[in-house]
C-alpha cells in the first residue's frame, strides 16, 4: 500500500535515489515504474499527500496526465508533481507542478517539501 508520497517514474536510478533520500528524511514513499500499478496502490491507500509522476510512459501504458486526474477524482486534495520533457509544462499547469527534465533528485525534494508545507500554488 503507498504511503505519503507515491513516486511512479520509469527511470529506477531517478525513483531510488529520490526516494532513499525522502526516506532519510523520514517520509513514507512507494515507488512504481507503471502508473496503472500506481494507480490500483492508490486505490487502496488510507493517506497518500503527494504524487510524482512524469508525464510519458512507454507504449501501452498510461500517462502521469490521467494518472493525476485519477488521483484527484478519488483524492482531491493530493498535491501533484510532475517531472517531464519541457513541452509538457503547460498541460500540466491545471494539474499540479512541474519541474522539467532534467531534474535533480535536490530540485524534486525541494519541491515536494514546498507542497508538503504547502508553498506552492497547487
Amino acid at each position: 500500500m503507498p504511503a505519503r508520497i507515491v513516486v511512479v517514474h520509469d527511470d529506477l536510478e531517478f525513483s531510488e535515489q529520490l526516494a532513499g533520500a525522502l526516506r532519510s528524511g523520514g517520509h513514507d514513499v512507494a515507488t512504481y515504474v507503471d502508473p496503472l500499478a500506481a494507480w490500483d496502490a492508490l486505490e487502496a491507500a488510507k493517506l497518500v499527500e503527494v504524487l510524482v509522476t512524469r508525464v510519458e510512459y512507454s507504449p501501452g501504458r498510461s500517462n502521469g496526465f490521467a494518472l493525476a486526474r485519477m488521483a484527484r477524482l478519488k483524492r482531491p486534495q493530493i498535491k501533484v508533481l510532475f517531472t517531464a520533457l519541457p513541452e509538457h509544462a503547460e498541460n500540466a499547469a491545471d494539474l499540479g507542478e512541474f519541474l522539467p527534465m532534467p531534474v535533480s533528485v535536490e530540485d524534486t525534494i525541494e519541491a515536494i517539501t514546498g507542497l508538503l508545507d504547502g508553498q506552492n500554488k497547487i
